[in-house]
């Protein structure tokens, strides 16, 4: 992906993993990693804290992704327009080639 730098990084526009603490009323991390297992695409970056941490408002962006099966991977770099946590950490723009 010639070009592509942060801000074109895919937007993490909803996570309703409410343990996480990069979960302040949507993502604040400033990167996620997809990983988890084949069929099973799940947040890394997941942290499971009794506090808040990230950004200051929720701007989280898909940093990396290891699931190579997915048809939005590219050179581990998430194409989909945008992706959603669900409250189980699944990543939910997740589809298998």
């Amino acid at each position: 992906m010639k070009g592509f730098d942060m801000p074109t990084a895919t937007p993490v526009v909803s996570c309703t993993c409410t343990d996480c603490a990069f979960n302040d009323s949507g993502c604040t991390a400033i990167a996620v990693t997809v990983g988890g297992v084949t069929g099973k695409p799940a947040c890394a970056t997941i942290a499971r804290l009794d506090a808040r941490a990230g950004l200051s408002s929720a701007a989280g962006r898909v940093g990396a992704c290891h699931r190579i099966e997915c048809i939005h991977n590219d050179k581990l770099l998430c194409t989909a327009k945008e992706v959603t946590i669900s409250d189980a950490a699944a990543c939910t723009a997740y589809q298998a080639r």
